[in-house]
């Protein structure tokens, strides 16, 4: 299953998303007379997608608009992340993390592509 951005399908294909919740706020605390530790949960702290995937076009234009198409969403809007597994994540924004092929964009038999790596936060 392709991943989609706020309803668009941007990331190309061959995707590989990681899910990596971040770690969770938590207030600790020893105290005299009291063996061990107190912990006060201090609720959730997001999460973070790392997405690799490849953009591919029938012409080298036509990936350098994809790629013009994808980070055209780093604009601060939040939206529904679904992943490769087709489950929806709600308020998930991208800040334009991207890193692209170092070796750019390759000519293949089918047309044009380019591999690319990206991050998407979740903020619940």
């Amino acid at each position: 299953m392709n991943p989609s951005f706020g309803g668009a399908f941007l990331f190309g294909t061959a995707c590989h998303v990681v899910h990596s919740p971040h770690t969770v706020a938590q207030q600790k605390g020893s105290f005299f007379g009291v063996t061990g530790m107190t912990a006060l949960y201090g609720g959730g702290r997001g999460r973070l997608f790392e997405i690799r995937g490849v953009l591919i076009g029938a012409s080298l234009t036509a990936v350098i608009e994809a790629e013009s198409s994808l980070l055209s969403y780093a604009d601060g809007i939040a939206r529904i992340f679904v992943d490769t597994q087709g489950r929806s994540w709600l308020n998930v924004i991208f800040e334009g993390e991207y890193t692209p092929s170092s070796d750019g964009p390759k000519s293949t038999d089918f047309g044009w592509c380019l591999p690319y790596r990206c991050i998407l936060h979740g903020l619940t």
